[in-house]
Protein backbone atom coordinates (compact mmCIF):
# COMPACT_ATOMS: atom_id res chain seq x y z
CA UNK A 1 0.00 0.00 0.00
CA UNK A 2 1.25 3.46 -0.80
CA UNK A 3 1.60 5.82 1.78
CA UNK A 4 -0.95 9.17 2.10
CA UNK A 5 1.77 11.23 0.99
CA UNK A 6 2.39 9.31 -2.18
CA UNK A 7 -1.51 8.53 -2.66
CA UNK A 8 -2.15 12.99 -2.73
CA UNK A 9 0.69 12.95 -5.07
CA UNK A 10 -0.70 10.63 -7.36
CA UNK A 11 -4.22 12.30 -6.94
CA UNK A 12 -2.41 15.69 -8.12
CA UNK A 13 -1.25 13.75 -11.25
CA UNK A 14 -4.59 12.01 -12.17
CA UNK A 15 -6.14 15.38 -11.35
CA UNK A 16 -3.83 17.21 -13.84
CA UNK A 17 -3.66 14.95 -16.59
CA UNK A 18 -7.83 14.61 -15.78
CA UNK A 19 -7.58 11.09 -15.59
CA UNK A 20 -11.29 10.34 -14.70
CA UNK A 21 -10.62 6.42 -14.03
CA UNK A 22 -7.78 6.92 -11.20
CA UNK A 23 -9.34 9.63 -9.95
CA UNK A 24 -13.09 8.15 -8.87
CA UNK A 25 -10.60 4.90 -8.16
CA UNK A 26 -9.73 7.21 -5.10
CA UNK A 27 -13.12 8.83 -3.85
CA UNK A 28 -15.63 7.19 -1.37
CA UNK A 29 -19.00 7.24 -2.48
CA UNK A 30 -19.38 10.31 0.16
CA UNK A 31 -16.28 11.73 -1.45
CA UNK A 32 -17.72 11.10 -5.06
CA UNK A 33 -20.90 12.78 -4.52
CA UNK A 34 -19.16 15.92 -3.39
CA UNK A 35 -16.33 15.71 -6.06
CA UNK A 36 -19.57 15.55 -8.50
CA UNK A 37 -21.55 18.55 -6.41
CA UNK A 38 -18.24 20.39 -6.55
CA UNK A 39 -18.16 20.72 -10.74
CA UNK A 40 -15.21 21.58 -12.54
CA UNK A 41 -14.60 24.96 -11.32
CA UNK A 42 -12.29 28.12 -11.93
CA UNK A 43 -9.47 26.22 -13.74
CA UNK A 44 -6.27 28.14 -13.40
CA UNK A 45 -4.81 30.39 -16.11
CA UNK A 46 -1.42 30.37 -17.73
CA UNK A 47 -0.57 26.14 -18.96
CA UNK A 48 0.16 23.81 -16.31
CA UNK A 49 1.12 23.72 -13.29
CA UNK A 50 4.55 24.71 -12.27
CA UNK A 51 4.05 24.23 -8.38
CA UNK A 52 1.49 21.19 -7.31
CA UNK A 53 2.10 20.06 -3.65
CA UNK A 54 0.22 17.85 -1.17
CA UNK A 55 0.63 19.09 2.14
CA UNK A 56 -0.37 16.80 4.77
CA UNK A 57 -2.05 18.30 8.02
CA UNK A 58 -2.72 17.07 11.76
CA UNK A 59 -4.93 14.06 11.56
CA UNK A 60 -8.14 14.36 13.51
CA UNK A 61 -8.70 10.48 14.42
CA UNK A 62 -9.33 8.41 11.61
CA UNK A 63 -9.78 11.64 8.97
CA UNK A 64 -6.41 12.69 7.55
CA UNK A 65 -6.50 16.56 5.95
CA UNK A 66 -4.33 17.07 3.03
CA UNK A 67 -4.35 20.09 1.11
CA UNK A 68 -3.30 20.04 -2.43
CA UNK A 69 -1.64 23.16 -4.13
CA UNK A 70 -1.57 23.91 -7.74
CA UNK A 71 -0.24 27.06 -9.15
CA UNK A 72 2.00 28.51 -11.54
CA UNK A 73 3.81 32.13 -11.04
CA UNK A 74 0.51 33.99 -11.26
CA UNK A 75 -2.03 32.04 -9.16
CA UNK A 76 -2.44 29.34 -7.05
CA UNK A 77 -5.51 27.14 -6.04
CA UNK A 78 -5.99 25.19 -2.69
CA UNK A 79 -8.26 22.24 -2.66
CA UNK A 80 -9.01 20.92 0.43
CA UNK A 81 -8.97 16.94 0.82
CA UNK A 82 -9.75 14.19 3.68
CA UNK A 83 -8.39 11.07 3.55
CA UNK A 84 -8.79 7.90 5.14
CA UNK A 85 -7.54 4.55 5.24
CA UNK A 86 -10.05 1.68 4.15
CA UNK A 87 -9.11 -1.75 2.97
CA UNK A 88 -5.28 -0.95 2.75
CA UNK A 89 -5.59 1.95 0.39
CA UNK A 90 -6.03 5.60 0.94
CA UNK A 91 -9.99 7.38 -0.12
CA UNK A 92 -10.90 10.84 -0.56
CA UNK A 93 -13.69 11.20 1.42
CA UNK A 94 -14.37 14.76 1.43
CA UNK A 95 -12.76 17.53 -1.23
CA UNK A 96 -13.96 21.19 -1.08
CA UNK A 97 -11.99 24.22 -3.09
CA UNK A 98 -10.07 26.43 -0.23
CA UNK A 99 -8.75 29.04 -2.46
CA UNK A 100 -9.83 29.50 -6.23
CA UNK A 101 -7.40 30.36 -8.81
Amino acid sequence: MADLQEAANQFIEDLIAQNMSGLMATFTPEGMSKAMAMGQGQQPQGGAPTRKEAVLLPADGDDHPVDLVLGNEEQEAIIGTVWREMGGAWKVNDIHVKKQP
